[in-house]
């Protein structure tokens, strides 16, 4: 890693955790002050219980959502690297190690959080609450050792997580391509546009149901989230092999796209 890297990478991610800092704060402070003004205000002052507000928070849905925003924030720190001397290239190396670091240090505080906190609050055993993520079809692929299993989630989400700031990072940087009304646009267009296209693909998929052979995407969908070939498919015991190898060929496609929109990037008047 170059020194302009480097550097470059320390600058972006010191401002990625101070935006994660002041979001949780906000977080901590929604899910604290309110709920002990609400129980002053209804006379339940003795029903409130700091711990359990805090205790039974779900981080994970917040780091989704940052994760995203903060890769999405392109133009105003690329304006600032190019009048420093740093190139697109190096401005895109820095994007892509910061969100490795940023990424990897939340998946570590939500299982922290999530193992050391919530689940003894609600008296989860350590298995149970593996079994409530969303790496609940793959919770026992590993065998019986449970923290085994618990190390590959982490790395299942930390890909995820990676995958989920490379989009950002594409999207941000190719609305920074447009200007102000044609961004507009195609803010407020896309997803109209691709609730149009799911509601017709939808009403075609219904009125043709008896018409079309569905098996083919079926076993393709089972083949991706790791169906079991053989013997019963039961919750816990899915082969993660293709959504781990499916998450980093998506990342690839991604952060290639990512990549090709960042070499187009201007600064404008």
């Amino acid at each position: 890693m170059s020194i302009k890297v480097r550097n470059t990478t320390r600058y972006l991610l010191t401002e990625q955790l101070k935006m994660t800092g002041w979001s949780v704060l906000a977080l901590f402070v929604v899910f604290g002050i309110l709920p002990l003004l609400f129980a002053v205000i209804t006379g339940n002052i003795r029903q409130y219980s700091p711990l359990g507000n805090f205790a039974s928070l779900s981080l994970g849905p917040l780091f989704f959502m940052l994760i995203f925003i903060v890769g999405s924030l392109t133009y105003d720190n690329f304006k600032l690297s190019i009048q420093n001397g740093i190139s697109r290239q190096t401005y895109f190396q820095a994007r892509v190690f910061a969100l490795l670091m940023l990424s990897g240090l939340l998946v570590i505080i939500n299982a922290i959080y999530y193992y050391g906190i919530h689940a003894p609050y609600l008296h989860w055993s350590t298995n149970t609450a593996l079994m409530r993520t969303g790496y609940s079809l793959y919770s026992h692929a590993l065998g019986n050792q449970v923290w085994l299993n618990i190390l590959a989630s982490l790395c299942f989400n930390w890909i995820f997580y990676i995958g989920v700031g490379l989009t950002g990072i594409a999207c941000g940087t190719l609305l920074a391509l447009f200007g102000k009304w044609a961004k507009t646009i195609l803010i407020i267009g896309t997803p109209i546009i691709g609730m149009l296209i799911i509601w017709i693909m939808v009403i075609i998929m219904t009125r043709n149901q008896s018409n079309y052979n569905y098996t083919g995407l079926e076993n393709f969908l089972k083949f991706i989230i790791g169906y079991p070939s053989h013997g019963e498919a039961t919750t816990g015991y899915f082969n993660p092999t293709m959504p781990f190898i499916t998450m980093l060929v998506g990342c690839g496609i991604i952060g290639g796209l990512a990549y090709l929109f960042n070499r187009k990037l201007r600064i404008r008047n």
